[in-house]
């Protein structure tokens, strides 16, 4: 395709500069010696030439754009690509509307000079040295007289080019900030706490202050070197005056340049003038977008720190189902980046096919990062984490994410149906099947009492729904894709006593068979569970089953005590 449109464009540029020549010829000879008959034949080439200039530019500007949207193409999916490759910590750190402003308003802000920019530089460049040529070949004098000036311009091109730059860089700071209040503002979330507030107000005047900046700096943007490029534009301008002064100052001095050669000169000049313009602004433009460039570089160049083993371990469900899925935590420990003391420590356990592991410890103890750790969202500082004995780090991420499911507290639903949300991760599901997952849900019955039943939609995050309704809908999405090991995170902690309940038979029967890794605050989660671990400060420093350690009288004891009382195990 590249090859195409070099081609289309050298034939272009080639042509073009047949006219010029042709109305030499014409004002020399066809007109002066009353020859119609070549005058004819001039006149059908020139009409010739700039239909088939006409014609080739269409065929370029639809080639060079083919070209430069399947780059565009290509570096978006890149970029969401690798993004989607980051760890769990990378989008703790960073605001999705900032995410969301790199991919669209970066890429978009590249795209002019992306999908135009080569094939400019490679069109106008071959127009701008078989010009020059042509010039040389009529008048070398002429030629260096009107050639002389063009590194100035580009002198002046290149400083507007850094003033460009810099501006653009701050635009999109600014768009990112104004991208950012946009999504946390105007989500179901942040509208929801800006009228139970009454902040809308405040949010109002920061979004009011920051697109003012905005304005400002667009219109930076766009006066940038206007006055510099004026003067170019000017420059230009008055150049063919400037050479028929010459070639009458010439020809005065005995030069010989026929009115053929100075008219066919000064439209080859103007023909020049041209292209030259055009590789100068296209020169602003690559520097002014050098800024965005950096952006999205910045992103790419970000190290995937979970990655898939260069050799890994086939294990599948079926291979797991057939052993057990034997869960171990192999003297496992994790620092979070940055952080000064490890999150976890000498973590050591084993989780026997089909049984539950409970979790229990006061905020900030360290359990839902060893659920992460069990769904391989971080890869532990430490030793390693264990499927019948293949570490998670010998899997491919695709192996994991089959052999783990995850129902968490905050459930997340897209704004599509409940069936879409629920065929999200199984596409090829049947509705048969959609349907008895709800039913080991719990939810199908009253999926089927809404109007449109599974065709309704959620909203955005699910909000036309309670938090029990929506944990059962995620219970049932797990249920679709029939995972043999479970994580879940504290599911039903911010629930009611009844919906607790019904959520709880959901979950019931979501662990029957399937070893479970189950993070807790309510007591009635926990009780039934094989063997519970309670954490405090990184390690684990009870274990045993709820008879057990009620005798033991420590820790574990004291939080019971506290859920009878009515508080959380938190």
């Amino acid at each position: 395709m590249i090859a195409v449109v070099t081609a289309v464009i050298t034939v272009s540029a080639i042509i073009a500069l047949a006219s010029p020549f042709m109305l030499r010829a014409m004002l020399d000879h066809g007109i002066p010696d009353h020859n119609f008959p070549l005058i004819t034949w001039l006149a059908a080439g020139m009409v010739a030439v700039a239909v088939a200039t006409s014609i080739l530019g269409v065929a370029q500007t639809w080639l060079s754009n083919k070209v430069g949207q399947s780059l565009m193409h290509d570096l978006r999916v890149s970029v969401y690509t690798h993004l989607q490759r980051q760890s769990l910590g990378f989008f703790a750190r960073t605001r999705t509307g900032e995410i969301q402003s790199r991919i669209a308003n970066d890429i978009g802000g590249m795209q002019s000079v992306v999908t135009n920019t080569a094939t400019s530089i490679a069109q106008n460049a071959t127009t701008v040295v078989a010009t020059v040529f042509a010039l040389f070949f009529l008048n070398w004098q002429l030629a260096i007289f009107s050639l002389i000036i063009l590194p100035v311009f580009v002198r002046i091109a290149r400083k507007v080019g850094q003033e460009r730059r810099r501006i653009s860089g701050r635009r999109q700071r600014l768009l990112s900030e104004l991208s950012v209040q946009i999504e946390e503002s105007l989500s179901v979330s942040g509208i929801l706490l800006g009228k139970t507030t009454g902040a809308g107000k405040g949010l109002t005047r920061e979004f009011e202050a920051t697109s003012s900046e905005v304005a400002d700096v667009e219109l930076a943007s766009m006066m940038a070197g206007k006055w510099r490029m004026a003067t170019i534009s000017i420059s230009f301008a008055v150049m063919p005056a400037l050479v028929y002064w010459f070639a009458g100052f010439t020809m005065s001095r005995g030069g010989a340049i026929t009115v053929g050669t100075l008219v066919a000169f000064t439209t080859l000049q103007m023909q020049l003038f041209r292209p030259v313009m055009q590789l100068l602004n296209t020169g602003v433009e690559v520097q002014s977008s050098m800024a965005l460039f950096g952006r999205i570089f910045q992103y790419q160049d970000l190290p995937v720190e979970i990655t898939d083993p260069a050799e890994p371990v086939p294990l599948t469900r079926e291979d797991v189902r057939r052993d057990g899925a034997t869960l171990t935590f192999d003297d496992v420990g994790f620092t979070y980046p940055g952080a000064s003391a490890p999150t976890l420590t000498d973590i050591a356990l084993t989780v026997p096919g089909g049984t539950t592991l409970a979790l229990v410890g006061h905020t900030g103890s360290g359990k839902t990062t060893l659920g992460y750790l069990t769904a391989r969202l971080y890869d532990p500082t430490l030793g390693a984490v264990r499927i019948n004995g293949v570490s998670l780090r010998d899997l491919t991420l695709d192996a994991v994410a089959d052999l783990i499911g995850v129902v968490s507290q905050e459930t997340y639903l897209f704004h599509a149906t409940i069936r879409e949300n629920l065929r999200f991760t199984k596409p090829d599901a049947t509705d048969a099947e959609i349907e008895d997952a709800a039913r080991v849900a719990q939810i199908h019955e009253f999926i089927m009492g809404l109007d449109e039943g599974y065709d309704t939609l959620v909203g955005e995050r699910g909000y036309r729904f309670s938090g029990g309704e929506k944990q059962r809908i995620a219970i049932a999405r797990t249920v679709l894709r029939n995972p043999p090991i479970l994580v879940l995170d504290e599911a039903t902690s911010a629930l009611d006593n009844r919906t607790e309940s019904a959520v709880q038979q959901a979950l019931d029967s979501l662990m029957a068979g399937r070893t479970t890794v189950l993070i807790a605050h309510r007591l009635s989660t926990v009780r039934s569970a094989e063997q519970i671990a309670l954490v405090d400060h990184g390690r684990i420093v009870e274990l045993g089953d709820h008879r057990t350690l009620l005798a033991q009288d420590g820790g574990y004891a004291e939080l019971v005590r506290a859920s009878e009382q009515g508080a959380l195990i938190s």
